[in-house]
């Protein structure tokens, strides 16, 4: 049995004089004991799907220009028990500072099957927990990368 956990991670520069600067990831992480199909997934602001983080991130932020990040990609994906899949990483400090002050705009949701093909869905908001549904299904709104 699969169980997919959606989580924010993030290191916010408090020492100009350290080097560090902030920095931002969304992860995904399977927690269960069996391997995960993620067969959908979903990013939203407010409701409203975009198709990739560029999208959601600018409409969050208001930003007109794309955003530089490195992703790996989460729909399709088989993912090991115990194995964390880090989605996308933001190093612009600025960037991950606007980002995590309109963060409860944001939400990321994963549609995931076990190989027996038991389908359940969770999500960034839903903190952990997983509800069953009888399939999962891409569709028009799907993310893309």
């Amino acid at each position: 049995m699969p169980l997919m956990e959606l989580s924010r991670s993030y290191n916010l520069q408090t020492d100009e004089s350290s080097g560090d600067k902030s920095r931002l990831w969304l992860q995904a992480q399977n927690v269960g004991i069996g391997p995960a199909r993620v067969v959908d997934f979903r990013v939203t602001v407010d409701g409203v799907s975009h198709p990739t983080w560029d999208a959601a991130l600018r409409a969050l932020i208001k930003l007109d220009s794309s955003i530089s990040y490195g992703q790996s990609p989460i729909n399709g994906r088989i993912i090991p028990a115990d194995r964390l899949v880090t989605m996308m990483n933001l190093n612009d400090g600025e960037l991950a500072e606007e980002i995590l002050s309109e963060f409860d705009r944001l939400d990321f949701e994963a549609c995931f099957c076990s190989i027996f093909d038991e389908c359940w869905t969770t999500s960034y908001s839903a903190f952990g927990a997983a509800s069953p549904v009888a399939s999962c299904q891409r569709s028009d709104d799907s993310f893309i990368e």
